[in-house]
């Protein structure tokens, strides 16, 4: 029986943990001065994964906090996926050498070849489907494309992808709960759907849990403290053995 995974984001810009509020840099918010010690933090909770967010190398077009990433591994020694800034091969290759077990790409999967990705990395690379007014939005969520989420999901799982992160743009970093719709509306029963944008608490995760996502990124509820990291991870086990 499967439980929802819980990916506790840190958001990286100019080497400090940030959030911002619907992907704009000018509603930035500073949590942490020292990304190492707020994931030694998380992963004293007992999640099994962290999600790494280079929002400064998603606004420069290429990867800003690769030494960040070295750190916190060697630190923690979680299973991380990281994205942000990836615009090419090389650039993936490096991260997962600096100690990502997956990336997940956007611009790179809808710009460039996904079939050649899958080829070199298979499923260490996570297609990133930020959707913006129903279609995928790419380069750090600044231009838009013509495909819609299920329509984006379905030819890359043609290729062979099967799990794929799912951000609400409009949701994320407020806290003011999923788009449950969303993924409602993704009818693909073998993609493992991780769901990111809005979550604000225990219930938002139990909803996305019966929505059928396989994964849940947190970030603005823990560090508004919406949520508690460590009681949310004890409550789906719960549920799991109930």
């Amino acid at each position: 029986m499967r439980t929802l995974e819980l990916y506790p984001a840190i958001d990286l810009y100019g080497g400090k943990v940030v959030r911002l509020e619907n992907g704009r840099f000018d509603m930035m918010k500073t949590y942490g001065e020292d990304p190492v010690e707020t994931a030694l933090e998380l992963a004293r909770s007992g999640c099994r994964w962290l999600h790494l967010i280079d929002l400064e190398g998603a606004e420069k077009g290429r990867p800003i906090h690769l030494e960040t990433l070295k750190d916190i591994k060697a630190a923690t020694g979680t299973s991380i996926q990281y994205g942000g800034g990836l615009r090419t091969e090389g650039q993936v290759e490096e991260a997962l050498n600096c100690g990502a077990d997956r990336v997940y790409l956007g611009s790179l999967i809808f710009k460039g070849d996904p079939k050649a990705l899958w080829g070199r990395f298979g499923p260490k690379v996570v297609p990133s489907v930020d959707v913006k007014g129903g279609t995928v939005a790419i380069s750090g969520w600044t231009e838009t494309t013509s495909l819609s989420p299920d329509e984006a999901i379905g030819r890359l799982m043609d290729l062979g992808y099967r799990t794929f992160l799912v951000t609400s743009i409009g949701r994320d970093g407020t806290a003011s709960g999923p788009e449950l719709s969303l993924y409602d509306g993704l009818d693909h029963e073998k993609a493992n759907l991780i769901a990111a944008g809005g979550i604000r608490n225990l219930e938002d995760i139990k909803n996305l849990d019966n929505a059928g996502v396989s994964g849940s990124v947190l970030g603005t509820c823990l560090y508004e403290s919406t949520l508690n990291l460590k009681e949310a991870m004890e409550a789906l086990q719960c549920s799991l053995k109930g």
